[in-house]
């Protein structure tokens, strides 16, 4: 749902959304783009106040994400095109082919494919690519850090890799963490804060003092790679 607020001479617009939640969670995007969490109880006016009182951190996010622009544009899938896999750069070379095959060689990623100017099969070519190398790498940070979480709780965790278009990642109350196959562009260390941040929810399921000691505990330096992992896939 849309909604807006004035502040000074800004507009905000933010896309609201309830939950079964306490307390009103507002999160801006490397696009610009405001999401604002809410209690189902809220009323609107309670919600437009708290938005009005962090307009000021608002305008500075927005700000701050501005500042590292451009952005990444739309992907054309084309030959010389330029694809991010754990944190650097690969040209695309798309070649025809009897033969389907995705391939990293060198700088390049080779796409082999029986039409080449077939950009939506040269898309998922690609894509189910990426969620292979997700699976293998996701994997293995999983069952590096998986250790943290104490052995005697009830939970039994498991990983789950899911395309997603606003979060990085999301642990439930029955233990299953869920990863953004997205997030096999960025580098290894990115990969990393955000399995061991989703692994500390087994433990707590909120972002309380306690979560926050537990993460700053196994992953001390999160606050820099969450800001560089930000940056990195704006």
């Amino acid at each position: 749902m849309k909604q807006s607020v004035k502040y000074g001479t800004a507009i905000i617009e933010y896309n609201l959304e309830y939950s079964d939640r306490k307390t009103l969670g507002i999160k801006v995007h490397p696009d610009s783009r405001v999401d604002v969490i809410a209690p189902t109880d809220s009323t609107n006016n309670k919600i437009k106040e708290k938005v009005k009182s962090k307009a000021h951190w608002i305008l500075k996010q927005q700000d701050y994400f501005i500042s590292f622009r451009p952005l990444t544009p739309p992907r054309k899938y084309i030959s010389g095109e330029t694809h991010l896999y754990l944190g650097k750069q690969y040209r695309l070379k798309i070649k025809q082919s009897k033969d389907e095959s995705v391939k990293l060689i060198g700088g390049d990623i080779i796409i082999k494919t029986t039409i080449e100017k077939d950009k939506e099969r040269i898309k998922k070519q690609l894509s189910q690519w990426y969620e292979s190398k997700a699976k293998k790498h996701f994997n293995e940070i999983f069952d590096k850090w998986i250790s943290i979480y104490p052995s005697n709780k009830l939970k039994n965790p498991i990983l789950e890799l899911q395309w997603m278009k606003k979060r990085w990642g999301s642990c439930d109350q029955k233990g299953k963490i869920k990863l953004n196959i997205d997030l096999i562009k960025a580098p290894k260390p990115c990969i990393e804060y955000v399995m061991v941040h989703e692994i500390c929810h087994l433990t707590y399921l909120n972002h309380s003092k306690d979560f926050y000691k537990l993460l700053d505990r196994n992953y001390p330096n999160w606050r820099k790679v969450k800001t560089r992992l930000e940056h990195f896939m704006a």
